[in-house]
């Protein structure tokens, strides 16, 4: 019923709105070099695909409980025997199941575009690929010490004897190229020097057959720096260890177990590229859980309003959340200074500062941070979104869904259609 509909309502044109917006991109082309062309596109049809199915999604939620009791239509369908609870529920796995299909078209759109402009770009054109990560089964820190209250999880000093040592257990040799990448993360210090921010470490990486290879990398706290090793060095299968040692005499480096991770040989793109558009579906689905419960007793323009607010604020959630935290800091100096008189800022009312940090505090509790589903993140680097990934994105997702269906099946239940 949900397709029917969404047929009559000619929802699928969007998706002709959608590739003539992703032709569009072409417009620029001229004003970009050919290795920044593949990023254009991407970035472009990634931000084409949200809006577009946050749009198609909220219209048809806002407006289709709402006309079916203006129109009368719910009474055909509570009196056969289905519950006026499962008719919600229908509804949103129907409209759920067309978001689905939705973004499956338009991400084959954008990748046959992507193929078609990279077949016409010649070799210049960067090569389509996304490649899977392994982060390590276990870190250990021999001869350093564990932290608390930070990034960084474990910090050594100086020495032969101390390392911060990463395993990746039973690797196969089948999903590596002849050459492996891994990508690192650390942070720097130094005894006397509180502000020391770089330096340089030893990396001794040791295969199963106890084959090792050397390199030394010189970074700055926090960079994200990649380095290579052959992929002989794995064997057939085993477990491969990575230590990590400081080459400054007064150095300490610090790290955490996620911050050391493994390349294989990239996947299929399109592939890749399907399983991180089920981030933007997920929030798609967030937005028409609350769309749709709104149907259920407010109009269609107030419900479609709703729906589009929640879609901002989790858009903007982590600029909220650092405004949010600027205030609380000033609220905290005018706290503690002894003169009464301190102006807050832009001169406004210390209550209307108090409301205003409570009430986006209460906000941004009930309104996930839609960058945990942003495709892009992953995309513009290469990377292919893990499995476990798309998981802990679920888990963030599953909570409002949850509570918005159980909300409208609430309703629904109690909801009388004569008045």
């Amino acid at each position: 019923m949900t397709l029917l509909e969404a047929r009559r309502r000619k929802v699928f044109t969007i998706l002709l709105l959608f590739g003539l917006a992703l032709m569009s991109s072409i417009l620029f082309f001229p004003a970009v070099e050919v290795e920044a062309r593949l990023r254009l596109i991407e970035i472009w049809a990634l931000r084409a695909s949200a809006i577009f199915t946050a749009i198609v999604g909220l219209f048809l939620a806002g407006f289709s409980l709402p006309q079916d009791f203006e129109q009368k239509r719910i009474y055909l369908i509570v009196t056969k025997p289905v519950s006026k609870p499962v008719v919600f529920l229908g509804r949103y796995l129907g409209y759920a199941l067309l978001l689905a299909v939705f973004i499956g078209s338009m991400g084959a759109v954008t990748t046959t575009f992507l193929r078609t402009v990279k077949l016409f770009s010649g070799g210049k054109f960067p090569p389509l690929v996304a490649y899977p990560r392994l982060q390590a089964g276990s870190f250990a820190f021999p001869g350093g010490d564990a932290l608390e209250g930070g990034p960084a999880s474990a910090a050594v000093e100086f020495g032969p004897d101390r390392a911060l040592v990463w395993t990746f257990p039973d690797l196969r040799r089948s999903d590596f190229g002849d050459t492996v990448r891994m990508q690192a993360r650390l942070i720097f210090g130094a005894k006397g020097d509180p502000y020391r921010a770089s330096g340089t470490v030893d990396i001794k990486v040791i295969g199963p057959s106890g084959a090792s290879h050397k390199t030394q990398v010189s970074m700055n706290t926090n960079e994200e720096r990649e380095f290579e090793f052959p992929g002989s060095l794995l064997g057939d299968r085993g477990a491969l260890r990575v230590e990590f040692r400081g080459a400054d005499g007064d150095g300490i480096i610090a790290a955490a177990p996620d911050w050391l991770i493994l390349y294989e040989k990239s996947m299929l793109f399109e592939l890749a590229f399907a399983r991180g558009l089920l981030l933007v579906l997920l929030q798609s689905m967030i937005v028409l859980s609350i769309t749709l419960m709104a149907s259920t007793f407010l109009s269609a323009p107030l419900s479609i309003l709703l729906g589009i607010l929640l879609y901002l604020v989790g858009s903007i959630h982590g600029y909220v959340r650092e405004g949010s935290r600027d205030i609380d800091r000033s609220l905290a100096e005018i706290h503690l200074s002894k003169d009464k008189k301190v102006e807050t800022p832009e001169n406004l009312p210390l209550g209307l500062l108090k409301f205003s940090t409570q009430t986006s505090k209460i906000v941004l509790a009930a309104v996930p941070d839609f960058a945990h589903f942003d495709f892009s993140v992953w995309v513009l680097k290469d990377q292919a979104v893990s499995w476990r990934e798309i998981g802990i994105a679920g888990s963030r997702a599953w909570i409002p869904i949850v509570v918005m269906i159980a909300l409208g099946t609430l309703v629904m239940a109690f909801k009388d259609f004569d008045r």
